[in-house]
Parts: C-alpha cells; structure tokens; sequence
C-alpha cells in the first residue's frame, strides 16, 4: 500500500478519524464577541459621559453689548389763553395852525363899551358892531365898562406869544373878564361862536376904551 492510502486509510477500529475539537475557538469567539459587546458599552457609557459633561459645562460667556436706547424728553408748555387789551394813544402834532385872520402889527382893535367883534370874520374891521344894532352878532364884546363876554367858551389865560397849539391844550376858561384883570395887559385864549380858537393880547387900558391885538386860527378838520 501506497504512503496515500496509509494515510487515509481507515483505523485498525474501523472508526472514522476523530473530528477536530472546535470547543477552544467556539470559546474563543464567544470571549471575542463579549470583549466587543463590552467595549461597545463602555464606549457608549464613555460618549454619553463626555456629552453630559459638555451640556453641563458652562461656556465662555458671550461679550455682553449695551445698547443705550435713546432718551426722549418731553417738555410741556402750558399756555394760558389770557386776553390782554391793549390800548394805544396815538397823538397828532397839532402844529402850527392856520390863520384865518388877525391884525396888523401895531394896529391893535380898540373897542368903546357896547361894541363887539365878530372872531369869524374874515373882514379888515372884524364886523364891529354896537350891541343895539339890529343885526347884533358878536363873539367878543366890552360889554359894559367892568365886563368883556365871550359867546364861546370863554376866556382861558395863555402867554403873549401863544400859538395855536396852546390855545387848543388850553382848559383854564372862564366865562367872563373883569377890566380889572386886563388893566396891565394880558393875553388869553377863547373860541368862536364857530369853534375857531382865537389869541386876545390886552394893552394896557386907556381912558374907557378896550384895546387889543388878536389873532384867529382856521379849525381843524
């Protein structure tokens, strides 16, 4: 017999040949897998650690940015509704005046007792009149030897040199003289029967007679 078929011959027993032992690596194995299931878990537990620990570990804190929010401020205002009235006084310069008529430089009127002028006219000699003429009209008379009248508002005191400006401030009339307060001179303002205001300049008086310069401004519209 051939070495080959010594080999695979059967047993003097006739037995088949004894099957190799597969206990050790069948043990191996199941070691092998347990080593693996373990570590599988250990890592897992090991992941689930680490990922805990990085849930509960605080970050860095992130830089904090203040935004200052502008600030409005309001301011109220109350106003009171008064109504204040205002009154405003306008003055007009009254000038000058114009004259309507006047005499002469040194020809002064002279007027004997019962005679009068008419201070509106227009006329050299004034419409001198005697009061028991029929159409007597006067606004200035010597009415008696003691009294000169005014049909106007009267007689009011003023300088010598006054003008029409002061005759129209004047508020100091009466309604008559007395010879008495003219025996030395005097001026003094007095009106129309017209409202013309007019400057009366007394001379001195002399024997019964009335004697005086005068002066008559137009009116003012």
């Amino acid at each position: 017999m051939s070495d080959t078929e010594t080999m695979w011959a059967p047993s003097d027993d006739d037995r088949p040949p004894p099957r190799p032992d597969r206990k050790p690596l069948i043990a191996f194995l199941v070691v092998l897998v347990i080593a693996l299931l373990a570590a599988a878990l250990m890592g897992g537990y090991l992941l689930g650690v680490h990922t805990a620990q990085s849930s509960v570990t605080p970050s860095s804190p992130a830089p904090t940015t203040t935004s200052a929010a502008p600030t409005t401020t309001t301011t109220a205002t109350t106003t009171t509704d008064t109504t204040t009235t205002v009154t405003t006084t306008t003055t007009t310069a009254i000038g000058s005046g114009t004259i309507r008529n006047s005499t002469p430089a040194g020809s002064p009127i002279v007027l004997n007792v019962g005679y009068g002028v008419n201070l509106d006219s227009t006329q050299p000699n004034w419409d001198v009149v005697q009061s028991s003429d029929p159409v007597y009209f006067t606004d200035f008379r010597f009415d008696t030897e003691d009294t000169v009248l005014s049909s106007g508002r009267g007689f009011a005191p003023a300088p010598a040199n006054a003008g029409y400006a002061d005759c129209v401030a004047a508020t100091a009339y009466t309604p008559e003289l007395n010879v008495n307060q003219i025996l030395a001179g005097g001026a003094y303002c007095t009106t129309s029967a017209q409202g013309r205001f007019a400057l009366v300049a007394f001379h001195p008086a002399v024997g019964g007679q009335l004697t005086f310069d005068l002066t008559v401004w137009e009116k003012t519209p």
